[in-house]
């Protein structure tokens, strides 16, 4: 058994001054200026990649100290890896700022705290949705996989679809990827949902793992990179393209769809968005920009952050659709809370299943 042979502790995840390569290969070029949605904002160079890579070289070499300040500068980061994706070197922005945060959150009891409100709000709700779980009929299919459903709970839409696929749905009780931990720098919580994810597998370990969460999806990739196992984790929507899955909605609906900033499959799901029946879909402006939700909590920065949802919610409005699909539950929390009753915000499983007919 893979963990019970091997301990937990192997898994290593590293430190702030392991990035010390990194931080110098950063030539300051400033080119994520131009992509960083809190630089657009405030102007401030300490908002952005750059800025905040000269204050970690800064901590690193001793000539400063994790302050309040600095954190506070790696809190207004969106964590969205904008910056990450047009840096010419390469550099791993959220992996840099998640561990710096860890060195902030070692020295202050307020961040454990509020990462345990976290962890107490994330088990609740998967525990509600965990509650009604579909279960189909017992029939033989041509192949099994298992469901990573994190915190949002088990989807009755995901199970429904991967049948109509022919495909056997496995739903263990995985709870949360640990996303949500890990860029508050809390990464002994982290490490434990992991641990949790790769005891669980133990007993899957010839399935593929499926989800419909883009950002569970890159949290589960990821943990290669802190000694876990390689296994195989797909989308849903490689599933319904690989398919060739025809979907037909029962009446015509006028969508637009909020691309999460952890979604790196955008073209499965714009193929089922252009090969949909009775679905019109109208791209948004700036459709791949970041929803804000890493400023839902910061009621200090509020004025900031405003000025971030309202750009999103203008921009779904002006496309002239009224329902928004995504596919992060965390995005799709965002959306919702900054709707304002003008369009309707829903997960895009559970859109096509609600109002479609399915045909292989």
């Amino acid at each position: 058994m893979y963990l019970k042979t091997i301990p937990f502790t192997i898994f290593s995840m590293k430190r702030l001054a392991d990035y010390k390569d990194e931080l110098h290969s950063c030539s300051k070029c400033g080119l994520c200026q131009s992509v960083c949605p809190i630089y657009k904002i405030t102007g401030n160079d300490c908002t952005v990649s750059r800025g905040q890579f000269i204050m970690l070289q800064g901590i690193i070499k001793g000539e400063l100290k994790m302050s309040k300040t600095i954190n506070r500068y790696l809190d207004l980061c969106l964590k969205c890896g904008a910056c990450t994706k047009f840096c010419p070197s390469g550099i791993d922005v959220v992996d840099i700022v998640a561990l710096a945060k860890a060195e902030y959150f070692k020295l202050h009891k307020t961040e454990k705290l509020k990462t345990t409100v976290i962890k107490i709000l994330l088990n609740i709700l998967h525990f509600i949705h965990n509650i009604n779980i579909f279960k189909p009929k017992s029939k033989v299919y041509d192949k099994k996989v298992v469901y990573f459903a994190g915190c949002g709970g088990v989807q009755n839409s995901v199970i429904k679809l991967l049948n109509s696929m022919n495909i056997e749905v496995i739903s263990p009780n995985f709870s949360c990827c640990g996303f949500p931990l890990f860029v508050r720098g809390d990464m002994s919580s982290f490490k434990k949902y992991m641990d949790k994810f790769y005891f669980i597998l133990e007993k899957y370990s010839n399935y593929d793992i499926v989800t419909n969460c883009a950002t569970c999806e890159k949290t589960l990739k990821s943990y290669q990179k802190y000694g876990g196992k390689i296994v195989n984790i797909k989308n849903i929507f490689q599933y319904i393209r690989e398919n060739n899955l025809r979907l037909e909605l029962n009446n015509l609906q006028k969508v637009t769809f909020h691309k999460p900033c952890n979604l790196d499959n955008f073209e499965d799901i714009k193929w089922i968005l252009e090969n949909t029946k009775n679905l019109e879909y109208l791209e948004m402006k700036d459709f791949d920009k970041c929803c804000g939700l890493n400023g839902i909590t910061k009621l200090s920065e509020y004025k900031t952050f405003s000025k971030l949802f309202a750009a999103k919610h203008n921009n779904i409005a002006e496309s002239g659709a009224s329902i928004v699909l995504t596919s992060c539950l965390g995005c799709e929390a965002s959306l919702k809370l900054f709707s304002f009753g003008k369009y309707n915000v829903m997960d895009i499983i559970k859109f096509i299943e609600k109002n479609s007919n399915t045909k292989n």
